[in-house]
């Protein structure tokens, strides 16, 4: 398995009324805005998979900061802007908090989950 410190896993979930026409829109143009959005990132492989309920893609990268997380997710959101949910989740590090984006139209919003306290000395 590789090693990556950092992994973002995306999902933007159509709503059920979608038709064929605007899924295959939001998923031909998801890959050149995703390709924009990471170039900074130090990314070494992206994983998109379409399907008829959500478009999902998994991003390995070397590090993504909140902020990062952020623009990635405001470069999908003219996608998502009539009517998907887009869900991101930052994964770093064990040791490090992982971040949690859901946008919607033109609301963003970020939880941030920190490592619990177990007693370990570092």
């Amino acid at each position: 398995m590789d090693a990556f410190a950092c992994r973002l896993l995306g999902e933007i979930r159509y709503p059920e009324d979608y038709s064929f026409e605007r899924v295959a829109a939001i998923e031909s143009e998801a890959a050149a805005v995703l390709e924009e959005a990471l170039s900074g990132l130090g990314v070494t492989r992206v994983e998109v998979v379409p399907g008829p309920e959500a478009l999902h893609f998994e991003v390995f990268c070397d590090a993504c900061s909140p902020e990062e997380g952020a623009v990635v997710c405001e470069a999908l959101m003219p996608l998502a802007d009539d009517g998907p949910l887009g869900r991101i989740v930052v994964l770093r590090l064990a040791d490090e908090p992982m971040t949690v984006f859901y946008f919607c139209g033109e609301n963003l919003d970020e939880v941030t989950v920190e490592r619990p306290s177990c007693g370990m000395v570092n």
